[in-house]
């Protein structure tokens, strides 16, 4: 298990691992660099937003990320889950355009800090900047589990779409929200793929579902989670229904509301999803680095090659031109034309 390695001198590799990825440049334009880029980038990121700040930290509330794609209705799971306004919701896109982080006020102290996320301002007012991390106390949310609506992760904005992957990658969890119509698409699917590569516990939303579809539609995305090796993440069902009040009916909620009740009153269930994600985080580190490793062989590689063209075309060149010198081509070439050009004016 990851506490199992949790020593000092665990962070103090991860340290360096960061600090190395953040250092390497992967400027040519090579094969596999974009994807060599990315995973670099998403490495550097989850051990500064999730392994660092989780291995220091194995007491602090679980943190369980909402994502989802535009339209899936995060927010307003959100605030049906809490039963009040904590997350603005509406027909405009992008809607969440600043992360809100609902907890209770006892766990208040653990998010208000830089303990995750050290990158993004803290806010506690009604309405947070983009960009910023909107803190909601409230009592509605019991202590030890806390729920973060991230944007939208095909959001147009490309601030919001960055922003929420980072979010997704420094999570406890994920409670990942797709709709009947939507559940698939191919961007969700990525994310549902790193998910599993990176190791996090993963429960999988199917909002709004016409109430004679359920068995179907769910059973097709049960095969399709199957089919990409995330058989064992928990799919909740939610049918469609009128809102009320803006909010899903409790009824409606269930499954969900079910879900997390179970991990508010089980500081042990807590304990071992937290250890879960962190071991398969961890475990998922060699695979990742490999990649970037292999990238920045064939970009030294690729460097050298163009190195040793110009240092022998330049040797060439040079080789030419003391060619010309000694054997007198040169003299009796182009500069000889000049000088005659120069001693013609009569100004010498």
């Amino acid at each position: 298990m990851a506490t199992d390695r949790d020593n000092g001198a665990l962070p103090d590799a991860l340290v360096r691992l960061r600090d190395s990825l953040t250092s390497l440049t992967l400027g040519l334009e090579l094969p596999g660099s974009t994807r060599a880029r990315s995973v670099r980038t998403e490495l550097a990121a989850q051990i500064e937003d999730y392994l660092l700040p989780r291995l220091r930290q194995m007491d602090a509330p679980l943190l369980m990320v909402v994502g989802g794609s535009t339209g899936a209705g995060k927010s307003t799971l959100v605030n049906s889950l809490v039963r009040e306004t904590v997350s603005r919701a509406g027909v405009l896109r992008p809607t969440t355009r600043a992360p809100v982080l609902v907890c209770n006020p006892a766990d208040f102290r653990w998010f208000e800090d830089d303990r995750i996320l050290p990158g993004l301002r803290r806010s506690t007012g009604e309405a947070a900047p983009a960009g910023e991390l909107q803190l909601v106390p409230t009592e509605r949310m019991a202590p030890g589990l806390a729920l973060l609506d991230a944007p939208d992760i095909d959001s147009v904005v490309t601030e919001n779409r960055a922003l929420a992957t980072q979010l997704l990658a420094a999570a406890d969890a994920w409670l990942f929200v797709t709709t009947a119509a939507r559940y698939a698409d191919a961007v969700p699917w990525d994310l549902l793929t790193a998910a599993r590569e990176r190791g996090t516990a993963l429960s999988v939303v199917l909002n709004r579902v016409p109430p004679d579809a359920v068995e179907e539609v769910s059973g097709h995305l049960r095969q399709m989670l199957r089919e990409r090796s995330l058989g064992d993440a928990e799919l909740l069902v939610i049918r469609e229904t009128v809102l009320e009040d803006g909010l899903i009916p409790a009824a409606e909620l269930t499954p969900v509301r079910q879900r997390l009740d179970s991990l508010s009153a089980d500081a042990a269930e807590r304990s071992e999803l937290v250890r879960r994600t962190l071991s398969g985080a961890l475990d998922s580190l060699p695979s990742r680095v490999e990649i970037v490793q292999a990238a920045s062989a064939d970009q030294r590689a690729a460097a050298a090659d163009l190195r040793a063209g110009v240092e022998g075309g330049y040797e060439q060149a040079i080789a030419e031109v003391d060619e010309a010198v000694r054997s007198g081509s040169l003299l009796r070439g182009e500069v000889l034309a000049r000088w005659h050009d120069v001693v013609g004016t009569g100004n010498l």
